[in-house]
């Protein structure tokens, strides 16, 4: 083809190299949009997995304290129980009842269901408003064993309210963590090109400034890597334009 039959333009190396570095600023302008949203939703996601985790943790904590903590309350009413039998003058119906409230504590010292327990517990505490002693001593008794009958009452039925919330909280951090494993190669595919572009984009820059440029081994293979990418799309354009590239 002759120039009386075309118009061939010629892109030198210059007018290539300036190509490039629009071309290196506009792959770093869309991966970063959509790596900064990925990145927000890894980072959402990490958080909301460690949080599950953590709440995991301290539910089987807590299931821990509570169980120990019910057994101890209901060992020391026992405990207390046995001191009414200090007393020299205490009274056969007193005895009675005594010995039916250290019953009903030794049932429900075992695992059961918080509705027996419940109704095992109302009945010793109404035992105990039931023993008769006006000494000082017997009416402090009473008192500290319904303190701890009920605040065992009390750590039974926070038990019973949490249970269940560690296996919610294990099956979150699962589907969360599932979630990550699908977003984490594409996130990490944008922060690798990002990181990539940026080195070509400023070999380029250096280069346009006529600045000397020397490349390690690391650098020239993160060049060499997208180079293609860019170079290819600004060849496509020019060759569209009828432009030929010289070197």
């Amino acid at each position: 083809m002759t120039g009386e039959n075309a118009e061939i333009n010629t892109l030198d190396r210059k007018d290539l190299i300036v190509g490039v570095i629009a071309k290196h600023k506009r792959f770093i302008e869309e991966y970063n949009k959509e790596f900064k949203e990925l990145d927000e939703k890894v980072t959402s996601l990490n958080e909301q997995a460690d949080s599950a985790k953590a709440n995991k943790e301290s539910v089987i904590e807590r299931f821990d304290v509570l169980k120990e903590k019910r057994q101890q309350l209901y060992h020391q009413a026992e405990n207390l129980l046995g001191d009414f039998f200090s007393f020299d003058d205490i009274a056969a119906d007193d005895n009675k009842l005594i010995h039916s409230i250290n019953d009903g504590i030794v049932k429900i010292k075992p695992s059961t269901t918080l509705a027996d327990e419940k109704q095992i517990v109302e009945e010793i505490l109404s035992k105990l408003l039931q023993i008769s002693s006006d000494k000082e001593d017997a009416k402090g008794l009473v008192l500290q064993i319904k303190a701890r009958v009920d605040e065992a009452l009390a750590s039974s039925v926070e038990f019973n309210s949490i249970t269940g919330s560690d296996k919610e909280f294990n099956d979150s951090f699962y589907k969360l963590n599932l979630e990550l494993k699908e977003v984490l190669p594409r996130h990490g595919w944008l922060k690798s090109r990002i990181e990539n572009h940026n080195v070509g984009l400023k070999h380029w820059e250096d280069t346009a400034d006529g600045k000397v440029v020397k490349l390690d081994e690391v650098v020239d293979e993160v060049v060499d890597e997208v180079v293609d990418e860019v170079v290819d799309e600004v060849v496509d354009e020019v060759v569209g334009q009828d432009k030929v590239v010289e070197s």
